[in-house]
């Protein structure tokens, strides 16, 4: 059944994994499957002895990759596929050149010895020995690959466990290792202290909302992955795992099924890849028995997992019964990621946002950064990772340059020591959320200017049935600034600039503030994986003020021409108008919509007051009306 289900299911997977055994018999080595971390696009080949430590290019993160060993994992794949003893042989043999050459004990071998590779090779071993455990060429080298098991479980309980692992995603990839062994090899001692371990980094690296602290889908997914192993062992070996334990992880599958974008990938957030991920999706609903997540994910169990859960899993999740999601918005307040959707299909619209953490190495300066999917198509976009490498263009891709946020006065406001860490960090404030029928709205704002006396606070509304997207970005500042506002746009799209006003398309941009903002169109960048970059364009939209002055940043998604202006706003009761600084109102009419938003930027009710703006009536903070189907009293009140 398994050869099958994958032949029939997954034959484009299967032709890679014996692809990729074919290249490891012929000793080519290139790093592009899914899941790899640090993708490269060169194959590596060896005509001699295969050198482990080799470091094609002068980058380490290919020496790391080689030596997580994991192309040995499509050897075994390969081997259940066709049978064939030479894929078993070939892993066997490569196997025993790596145990033989790569010793923990030789300094030059420092590299492959690091504790997350470590604890992912030894993974690597488990998975091989399953694939291939029945073959005459494992039978050969059983001795020797037992003592290295043996030899990465007391490598891993000697280094693996301080401050850092508790903190970093290194931890449980090394842990999950020895935790995988544990089970595989029955070894009880290792058992315990890798679940101890494991339990104590999920309950201190995994926000209570489900999101791992490192603010990168990429890693919370590597680190999910491996939790959902540490399920899948546990119930196949049968051993206990406590209930807080199954429905944290189970809270770290919910969070990834609310980011994955409409096309199923992850988002580009942080140092994260453009990959899809419904295989993921797939493992965690099968693990966890959760028909929601397959829902969005594969109708049948995917290739990687079904060499794993074999005949009796493929049966099992092809029963689990998939229902949807009911809820399409989200907010994590934890970790203060945001995510809204017009559905669960792939030509739906999504929106991101993110005022939370910064995630320490992987977390980029992002905070109200916001991401945009327009009908399944990527619109407003995260630069993406690129490279590690600091002087090798990783500050192009994690400054707030790369990302649609707002600059004050051309300063970063987390500058770089190095690739992981910052000289300087703040806080995200005003964190909140609102889902009223169509409308959504999500708020939150940063102290990083606070220093030049500027606090950013943005709001974003998104009314998906008017297809109308709204950025309202207000600057709480004394004194002269100037401020900029970026857009960075898939690629493809080509903006063009009249007056306020600029054009993607279909998508027409209104910009709207009491300082004329300028607008002009930049050259930018794009990297949708790791070591690859493409060029893209971006809008800059900048304004100049003394004091505090709000930039408003009008889409139109509909593809008609709307007009968006101010409006001023009256007190109802006092027959004032109000200050721009306190209360403004943005009117949008087209010839199939009419709507007016009012934003109050302080408080404005004193003793007792509504507002009256654009023929409408209302109180709160940030209250819109649909003025064509004749609302023009209360509103929709998004946030008091």
């Amino acid at each position: 059944m398994l050869r099958d289900h994958v032949c029939r299911n997954y034959r484009k997977e299967a032709e890679e994994a014996i692809r990729k055994a074919d290249d490891a018999i012929a000793q080519r080595f290139i790093f592009d499957q899914r899941w790899d971390m640090e993708r490269t696009y060169e194959t590596v080949a060896f005509d001699g002895d295969i050198d482990f430590l080799s470091q094609p290019g002068g980058d380490p993160e290919w020496t790391y990759a080689f030596n997580r060993l994991r192309h040995l994992i499509s050897l075994g794949e390969a081997y259940v596929l066709t049978g064939e003893e030479r894929y078993a042989e070939c892993l066997a043999s490569q196997a025993e050149r790596w145990i033989d050459t790569v010793r923990p004990s030789d300094k030059a071998s420092a590299p492959a010895w690091r504790t997350i590779e470590s604890g992912i090779r030894l993974d690597t071993f488990v998975r091989s020995y399953l694939l291939i455990g029945d073959s005459a060429a494992f039978r050969r080298i059983e001795d020797k690959f037992m003592a290295s098991v043996e030899e990465h479980a007391s490598f891993i309980l000697a280094n693996a466990w301080d401050s850092y692992h508790l903190m970093s995603n290194w931890g449980v990839l090394a842990n999950h290792g020895l935790y995988t062994a544990s089970c595989v090899f029955d070894r009880s001692s290792w058992r315990q202290e890798a679940l101890r371990r494991l339990s104590a980094e999920l309950e201190n690296e995994v926000y209570d909302d489900g999101m791992q602290w490192e603010q990168s889908p990429m890693y919370h997914n590597e680190v999910m992955r491996d939790y959902l192993d540490v399920l899948f062992f546990s119930d196949r070996y049968g051993c206990q795992i406590e209930p807080w334990f199954r429905d944290k992880v189970h809270r770290m599958a919910r969070v990834a099924m609310a980011f994955m974008k409409p096309d199923g990938s992850e988002p580009m957030m942080g140092d994260s890849d453009d990959i899809d991920m419904r295989d993921l999706l797939t493992y965690a609903a099968y693990v966890l028995k959760d028909g929601m997540i397959k829902s969005v994910a594969y109708d049948t169990l995917d290739f990687e997992t079904s060499f794993l859960a074999g005949d009796e899993g493929i049966d099992e999740y092809g029963r689990l019964e998939a229902r949807l999601p009911e809820a399409t918005d989200f907010l994590f307040p934890d970790s203060g990621n945001g995510f809204a959707r017009t559905g669960w299909g792939s030509r739906d619209s999504y929106l991101r946002f993110h005022a939370g953490t910064l995630g320490a190495g992987h977390g980029h300066a992002d905070q109200t950064h916001v991401s945009f999917v327009d009908r399944g198509r990527d619109f407003l976009v995260d630069a993406g990772r690129y490279t590690y490498v600091f002087d090798g263009g990783r500050q192009d891709f994690k400054d707030n340059r790369a990302h649609n946020v707002v600059i004050v006065d051309g300063k970063e406001c987390y500058p770089e020591k190095d690739s992981w860490e910052c000289l300087s960090l703040d806080r995200a404030v005003n964190l909140r959320f609102a889902s009223k029928g169509d409308a959504i709205a999500f708020e939150g704002g940063h102290l990083g200017y606070l220093s030049s006396g500027v606090l950013v606070n943005r709001r974003v509304v998104w009314l998906k049935r008017h297809e109308l997207l709204v950025i309202i970005d207000e600057l709480y500042a004394a004194g002269q600034h100037g401020y900029e506002s970026l857009f960075h746009f898939s690629e493809g799209i080509e903006p063009s600039v009249s007056g306020n006003k600029a054009r993607m398309g279909h998508v027409a941009m209104t910009c709207l503030s009491t300082a004329a903002p300028s607008l002009s169109v930049l050259s930018s960048q794009i990297s949708r994986h790791y070591n690859q970059k493409a060029g893209s364009k971006a809008l800059s939209v900048g304004i100049e003020a003394d004091g505090p002055v709000t930039l408003w940043s009008v889409f139109d998604l509909s593809g008609e021409d709307g007009k968006a202006e101010l409006l001023p706003v009256r007190s109802s009761f006092k027959g004032i108008t109000f200050s721009s600084e306190d209360i403004e109102a943005m009117s949008f009419t087209s010839d199939t919509r009419d709507i007016l938003l009012v934003c109050a930027h302080k408080e404005y009710a004193t003793p007792t007051d509504t507002f009256c703006a654009g023929g409408c009536t209302g109180f709160g903070n940030l209250t819109y009306f649909d003025r064509k189907a004749g609302c023009t009293e209360i509103g929709v009140r998004l946030f008091c």
